[in-house]
């Protein structure tokens, strides 16, 4: 994590910031506790989840997933899977990490901006027992 933080914000990680990661990971891993999975996380937030073939790519933002909250609609594009499915990296555990990572915006509504995504990679990582961290796929190659 350290890593990535250091790729996409061009500055170390601080202590501090570290420990409000891992505390609103720890914060939506205990919320998510409460429900038997993220599909009945979903469920009992009357948030319908599906796969779309639509465009992922919109004014040259790529969008793994977009959660509409006003709309009770979370959806997974189809074209993100296929960018990131390698032979490691199955598209069933792709779909997984990224259902987990928008439940955490779910649970964690009012995590600071500057932790959010890192807080929700981690989480996503911890929850699907990723041994890496799901920021790296977004970040161009070296």
């Amino acid at each position: 994590m350290r890593a990535w933080w250091r790729r996409r914000r061009r500055k170390e990680l601080n202590p501090e910031q570290f420990r409000q990661i891992e505390g609103w990971a720890e914060q939506a891993g205990t919320a998510l506790s409460n429900y038997g999975s993220l599909e009945d996380c979903l469920q009992q937030h009357g948030i319908h989840w599906q796969i779309s073939q639509g465009p992922h790519i919109v004014a040259g933002v790529r969008m793994r997933a977009q959660l509409d909250l006003n709309a009770r609609r979370l959806t997974i594009f189809a074209g993100a899977l296929d960018e990131l499915q390698t032979e490691q990296r199955p598209r069933k555990v792709l779909e997984r990490v990224i259902l987990s990572h928008e439940v955490f915006h779910l649970l964690c509504p009012n995590c600071p901006g500057p932790v959010q995504d890192a807080a929700a990679h981690w989480f996503a990582a911890l929850v699907t027992g990723l041994p890496e961290f799901p920021g790296f796929w977004d970040l161009p190659a070296e």
